[in-house]
């Protein structure tokens, strides 16, 4: 049962009981003057039933008021229930019929939109309730006149939007119309078609009904809107992990055969003379960069997306350690700097996926190496957890990073602006390679201050890499 039947059910009932009491009261005090006085004037009656029928007067009244605040009352709750739920405009239109037919405010409804999402456009009903299946697909014309606030007619003439209804609300029914504004803008208009006028005689009902329902159209098109933008997004970034994708691929077919001939060319360095065998080094050097960069952009394309298949394994990390820094060993000793590796004989050994943490722990002592000084030192530090986990630090005695920057490095793309003018080598994207990885596979990563100048990236995992 509907609040407004509940308003319906207890008014009668609270009436009804109200009546038998006054005709018990006013039946007992006759049969009491009878008994005392049999000769009564009826002038006595008169006044009896004058005064009762005073009192079920003036208590009809009250109740009526009593039961129009309810029902006020009940049907602001209805609407803010509409509210307090994000749909579309079809599924609000849907539910909003729902809830007043439910309300029997009436036998017949529609919702009509402008269309096309242009505020003012041509109205096009999108919801019914009491018309036949289809109806409202059709789009009948609107009638050429359109109220500008909520009224309740009875018109004469039948319009296209009330024929289909005329089996169900007879040839003459009671019609509010109440416009959906949102501010100066109207929305659409609801139809309320009904035998009897009932509760529609209320003007603070069909006023609540145009301000209420009217934000929650707007809220659904602002939902749609935002839906429509999301998605939008979602396709831009799913073009651009594309377009990444495929650039990234076409360059390296190119590349390979480049770092072939650079292979060749150092094969025979020695024969060359100084200025011959610089350039062959800068060739190699140059190769190494861009196949980072560009091992940088796919992972960064793999990273954020679901259909990147982590594969969980027993990982030694201390073997991931060394192979990382046997790998970037040349770049180390081009630019003088030691690394000193703290980790312990065996292990710690985390369920993980082998790729990501050679990934990251490549990414971070490649950063190390870029923004260190020459000739200074890096450490890495490799010790298992409390919680049977591991924590991997690596630490570098260059400039460190401002605390408010410390964020900002794990974007894509972002370099930290150095005073000195002299760039660093390096794409912007390994420590954001590693954020997302690491996200994905249970870890995480961030950046602190050491206490002896530089900076220390922590990396902690979970035993079981959940």
């Amino acid at each position: 049962m509907s609040a407004m039947q509940r308003v319906r059910t207890g008014q009668r009932r609270v009436w009804l009981a109200f009546v038998a009491v006054i005709v018990l009261l006013v039946g007992a005090h006759a049969a009491l003057e009878v008994a005392v006085a049999p000769d009564l004037d009826p002038l006595i009656y008169a006044i009896d039933a004058g005064t009762a029928l005073v009192l079920v007067l003036a208590f009809t009244l009250y109740l009526r008021w009593v039961a129009r605040e309810r029902r006020r009352e009940a049907i602001e709750r209805l609407l803010l229930d509409l509210l307090s739920v994000p749909r579309n405009i079809e599924a609000t239109a849907t539910e909003t019929l729902k809830a007043l037919a439910e309300a029997r405010l009436g036998e017949a409804m529609l919702v009509a939109i402008a269309g096309d999402g242009d505020r003012d456009g041509a109205l096009r009903p999108v919801a019914t309730h009491g018309y036949p299946r289809g109806w409202a697909a059709q789009s009948p014309p609107p009638p050429e006149r359109l109220a500008e606030r909520p009224e309740l007619t009875h018109p004469k003439a039948q319009h296209a939007w009330l024929e289909p209804a005329a089996s169900r609300v007879g040839k003459r029914p009671w019609v509010a119309e109440v416009p959906l504004r949102s501010g100066p803008d109207a929305l659409g208009v609801l139809w309320i078609v009904a035998r009897r006028p009932g509760v529609l005689k209320d003007a603070t009902v069909l006023g609540l009904l145009s301000t209420r329902l009217g934000a929650a159209f707007d809220h659904a098109a602002l939902y749609e809107a935002a839906y429509a933008r999301e998605r939008d997004l979602e396709g831009l970034e799913t073009r651009r992990r594309e377009f990444m994708a495929a650039i990234a691929h076409e360059i390296r077919t190119p590349l390979t055969s480049i770092q072939a001939f650079a292979d060749l060319l150092q094969m025979g360095q020695g024969e060359m003379d100084e200025t011959a065998g610089q350039l062959v080094t800068s060739l190699g050097q140059g190769v190494m960069r861009l196949s980072s960069l560009v091992n940088d952009l796919i992972d960064l394309g793999r990273a954020g997306q679901a259909s990147y298949a982590f594969q969980r394994d027993e990982v030694d990390l201390g073997a991931v350690v060394r192979s990382a820094e046997a790998t970037l060993r040349p770049a180390l000793m081009l630019r003088e700097q030691s690394v000193e590796l703290d980790l312990p004989p065996e292990g710690p050994v985390v369920r993980t996926d082998r790729r990501v943490m050679e990934q990251v722990t490549l990414n971070l002592i490649s950063n190390a190496n870029r923004h260190g000084p020459p000739g200074g030192a890096i450490a890495v530090t490799l010790r298992t957890t409390s919680d049977g986990g591991a924590r991997l630090e690596v630490v570098d005695n260059g400039p460190g990073i401002p605390e408010v920057e410390r964020e900002r490095i794990f974007q894509p793309y972002y370099r930290i602006a150095k005073d000195t003018g002299v760039p660093v080598p390096g794409s912007g994207l390994g420590l954001a390679v590693a954020r997302q990885l690491l996200d994905q596979c249970g870890g995480r990563i961030w950046v602190e201050a050491d206490p002896e100048g530089g900076a220390r990236f922590c990396v902690e995992l979970r035993a079981n890499g959940g």
